[in-house]
């Protein structure tokens, strides 16, 4: 019988990444999936939050600070729905969607390239309720 060798260069090497990185990016992603499927921004954080985050620290601080770019998006749409009387709130509601849609997509790509003890994403200009 023949006598199969692997190159080194294929060989699989231990990699640094974060083994549930891709599980982490998951809660950032659920703001682009939100855009299809209804509540699916606070569903998805709050079930990784709840069970994979319960083992992993890194996808438990990811889906918290997923959590906490709902609530204060949340907050800042019931702030800027009155405002539209005043034609600002046009102008801020559309600054909202342009940060829930640009932002989630940088989160979740930095977390899916994450190294082994790399800290979570933490989303510029938000206030943090969850600790």
């Amino acid at each position: 019988m023949a006598d199969i060798s692997v190159p080194d260069e294929q060989q699989s090497r231990p990699t640094l990444q974060e083994p549930n990185a891709s599980t982490a990016s998951l809660a950032h992603w659920s703001f682009l999936i939100g855009y299809v499927v209804p509540f699916a921004s606070l569903i998805i954080p709050l079930v990784l939050y709840n069970t994979t985050g319960k083992e992993d620290n890194f996808v438990r601080e990811n889906a918290k600070e997923a959590l906490n770019l709902v609530i204060c998006s949340f907050i800042a749409i019931l702030i800027s729905i009155p405002l539209c009387f005043v034609l600002i709130g046009f102008l801020l509601l559309m600054l909202i969607g342009l940060y829930l849609l640009i932002f989630p997509i940088i989160a979740s790509v930095q977390t899916m390239g994450a190294l082994q003890g790399a800290s979570p994403y933490k989303y510029p200009v938000i206030f943090r309720f969850l600790n």
